[in-house]
């Protein structure tokens, strides 16, 4: 088993048909365990790619790009897709964008990626499984907190 938020795939990963993006591999895993049953079955014997455009509903094409999944045929939300709350940002560990949004309002600041990288260095992270990108979400995570501070300052928030 590869350890959590690794990939290993040759060749160039394909773009997405619906908007021209270049997507990024993902592990089987991902799919296998976040694909509602009846997408699931209908997996090509190839690697995955995601798509991760915010305003595109394809999230994997595959490697030779004849079978696109998308966010309908999840059984989770797609953060980086959605535009309404609930947001999620960290699959394994319950964290959605409001949560990040209430911290920065009530305190202007947030332990939630303190909170997540403890457990990430305790073993308890599962992105390959959980997280649609097969990726570790730290990274949606501070963009949160930024976008979230900057609001703030903004008195948008």
């Amino acid at each position: 088993m590869q350890p959590c938020c690794t990939i290993d795939h040759e060749g160039s990963p394909p773009t997405c048909p619906m908007n021209g993006q270049k997507c990024k591999p993902v592990g089987r895993i991902t799919l296998e365990n976040l694909l509602k049953s009846e997408a699931r079955a209908s997996m090509k014997i190839q690697p995955y790619y995601f798509c991760d455009a915010p305003d595109c509903d394809t999230v994997y094409v595959s490697a030779l790009g004849d079978h696109l999944v998308t966010k309908d045929q999840l059984t989770v939300r797609v953060g980086i897709k959605e535009t309404e709350n609930p947001i999620p940002l960290c699959y394994c560990f319950g964290f959605d964008r409001k949560a990040v949004w209430n911290d920065i309002r009530s305190k202007a600041a947030t332990n939630i990626p303190r909170i997540i990288t403890e457990r990430v260095k305790a073993g308890e992270c599962r992105c390959d499984v959980t997280n649609p990108s097969g990726t570790c979400c730290l990274g949606n995570v501070y963009r949160a907190v930024k976008q979230a501070q900057a609001m703030r300052q903004q008195g948008l928030l």
